[in-house]
């Protein structure tokens, strides 16, 4: 099991208008030696597929490995909606090989797609009626992506695919052997309110790769404010690794004892009075240990 660290998370301690580049340069400089490129947050002009040749000349000159990708292009969609989505999926996955990288997480769409039209419409599409089409995407995808050495792994990222027992099925039913889980603990608290650690246990047979982040559970009065304010409902916010609710030791222990031996990306660190950059530093100093364990 290797650290990495997602390009989103080191954007933070970086100038508003710092560039990719920038963010690898500060890779390097703090001795981090894995980034997770997240292209979500990545400007470049044109195709992704030369931008990446690109910037692994930069990565290759710096002393940084990009060993895995996230996109940020969700996966699901419908009608013309679904040819753009994953022609840009596929993309993704060649730039992700281009990297260097072997893994390339993707959400899943954020919510039930369905025609307002249609008799089910103020309901929306659960999960196990949204399945065939997601099924039959990923296939497509993978069957595309492993032409070019590239595993796909799917985040418990939206409200549509937030649980262990969704990300499973999708990795059974779709009889790719290059399709997957990414196991992101604190993304079950915060969406589906589900316990890390045995959701790590279900899934560490299916998992291509983790993200990390420590979670904190928000006092109820912060929790009322907010929604009698906004209507937001935010019982979950980000902190430092080794702070929260979160199991980071026994979530890992949990994957390893299952098999998983790839990597874990630090995807939030939380906040420091000293700054973004000492939060990072301190999250993955933090991190670094829970693996070790």
């Amino acid at each position: 099991m290797q650290a990495s660290i997602m390009s989103f998370c080191l954007k933070n301690a970086c100038a508003a208008d710092a560039s990719m580049d920038d963010v690898l340069k500060l890779a390097a400089k703090e001795g981090i030696g894995n980034v997770e490129v997240y292209a979500g947050g990545w400007e470049f002009d044109g195709d992704i597929r030369p931008a990446s040749e690109a910037l692994k000349k930069v990565a290759d000159d710096v002393g940084v490995s990009l060993p895995t990708m996230g996109s940020g292009t969700r996966l699901g969609h419908l009608g013309a909606e679904r040819e753009t989505c994953m022609a840009t999926l596929k993309a993704e996955a060649e730039a992700c090989a281009i990297l260097g990288g072997s893994v390339m997480t993707l959400p899943i769409v954020d919510g039930q797609p369905i025609a307002p039209d249609q008799p089910n419409a103020t309901v929306g599409v659960r999960f196990e009626r949204m399945l065939s089409e997601l099924v039959a995407q990923l296939q497509e995808l993978a069957d595309h992506a492993s032409n070019f050495g590239v595993e796909l792994a799917v985040l418990n990222h939206c409200f549509l695919v937030y649980l262990s027992w969704h990300q499973k099925w999708l990795s059974i039913l779709s009889e790719r052997s290059n399709v997957g889980a990414c196991v992101d603990p604190g993304n079950y608290l915060h969406y589906g309110h589900q316990e890390p650690v045995g959701a790590c246990e279900e899934l560490a047979p299916y998992a291509k790769m983790a993200r990390a982040g420590g979670v904190v559970r928000v006092p109820e009065e912060e929790v009322i404010a907010g929604f009698k304010k906004s209507g937001d409902f935010r019982p979950w916010g980000a902190t430092l690794f080794d702070e929260g609710e979160i199991d980071q030791a026994a979530c890992y222990g949990a994957l390893a004892a299952g098999g998983f031996d790839g990597y874990v990306s630090l995807k939030t660190a939380g906040s420091s009075p000293d700054g973004p950059l000492a939060a990072i530093r301190h999250s993955w100093k933090k991190m670094g240990e829970a693996i070790a364990k």
